[in-house]
């Protein structure tokens, strides 16, 4: 009975190293946009797509993270247990923005309570900075970036 509650509390170190220091994306890219330069996490496994920038208390001006998706397919994406507010910026394969929100942390709401941030198209990428950044680059729905990654 003993040897039980050694490996409980063994188990709740490790869940809790786990979720309070998340491992880190393996690879970054320097993007621009605008006339801004960000350094991006990307987020292509399917814990880093679930994971994204939940968590975090802060993220520095220029960082942010890029979620990018196998194929081009409608995505929605939450707030859950995210603590900074972020912009979400959808992007189809072609580089061309279709949606940009900008999203609140919902502490206290249950996960069926949550907003919703849904493309309104198919798409395969989406960047999420700090809330306002796409308002201070002037960024709009229709327009296209050249993202880093179609280059490496």
């Amino acid at each position: 009975m003993q040897k039980i509650g050694y490996l409980l509390i063994l188990l709740g170190v490790i869940l809790f190293v786990y979720y309070k220091f998340p491992r880190k994306p393996s690879k970054t890219i320097e993007q621009k946009i605008g006339k801004q330069n960000f350094t991006l996490e990307i987020a292509n496994t399917p814990y880093l797509l679930s994971k994204g920038l939940s968590g975090r208390t802060k993220l520095c001006p220029n960082c942010g993270m890029l979620f990018i998706f196998g194929h081009e397919s409608t995505q929605t994406f939450w707030m859950k247990d995210t603590l900074i507010p972020l912009d979400m910026i959808f992007i189809k394969a072609s580089g061309q923005i279709t949606d940009i929100y900008t999203a609140s942390p919902e502490m206290g709401k249950s996960d069926f309570q949550l907003t919703l941030y849904k493309s309104t198209q198919p798409v395969k990428y989406v960047i999420e900075l700090n809330a306002g950044t796409a308002k201070n680059l002037n960024l709009k729905t229709g327009e296209y970036l050249k993202l880093s990654i179609w280059y490496n």
